[in-house]
């Protein structure tokens, strides 16, 4: 993952879609949060969650306009194996399903939502320090450590709600991730192979 955002980075036209695609990713994570939770379960905690969220995805969107004015969207065309991308946080949504497959289909949604965000957020404290660490390298005019803060504390807050809701939290976190870590390189493949496509164009 070093090598390839080190190559990523330095590519302005690869860089912005790479971010457009982790806005997207960010975007997908707050329609999820929208879609799934309950009301009578949705506290000020939640809602805080979500409007971070969703300041993530716009601010990461920002940051890809400036690398590359023409990633208007979050169509294929604008990202970087973006479609990929989405397929893989749908996956580990669809894992922390089969993971609560035991229990009644009404007490699921909420234990969906935690375990889906855990395994993101345990994702976002791998991937983000980095990616921090390429920008660095690269003498890139922004910074993702302010994301990174929110991603870590969001992550406190996902495992004090999973001991809560559920008693055997751990163990069904670890199956989500056991999948999780496969989709997750899967959509790696997804990037290099992007990177490779793309390379006459960027030459």
């Amino acid at each position: 993952m070093e090598r390839l955002l080190a190559r990523i980075v330095a590519d302005p036209g690869l860089h912005g879609r790479l971010v457009n695609s982790l806005a997207r990713l960010e975007y997908i994570g707050v329609r999820k949060m929208l879609k799934s939770r309950r009301a009578e379960a949705l506290d000020v905690d939640g809602l805080q969650h979500a409007l971070e969220e969703a300041g993530h995805a716009l601010r990461l969107k920002r940051l890809a306009l400036q690398l590359d004015p023409g990633v208007a969207t979050f169509a294929a065309a604008h990202t970087l194996a973006g479609e990929e991308a989405e397929d893989y946080f749908q996956a580990v949504d669809q894992a922390a399903e089969r993971a609560l497959a035991d229990l009644p289909e009404s007490a699921r949604t909420e234990p969906n939502y935690l375990l889906t965000s855990a395994a993101i957020e345990i994702r976002a404290q791998a991937f983000y320090p980095l990616y921090e660490a390429a920008l660095r390298a690269a003498g890139a005019p922004f910074s993702v450590a302010a994301i990174q803060r929110d991603e870590d504390r969001h992550l406190a807050a996902m495992a004090a709600q999973l001991a809560a809701a559920l008693p055997d939290a751990p163990a069904r976190l670890e199956r989500v991730l056991a999948a999780e870590e496969r989709l997750f390189d899967a959509w790696l493949d997804a990037l290099e192979s992007a990177c490779a496509a793309a390379a006459p164009m960027t030459a």
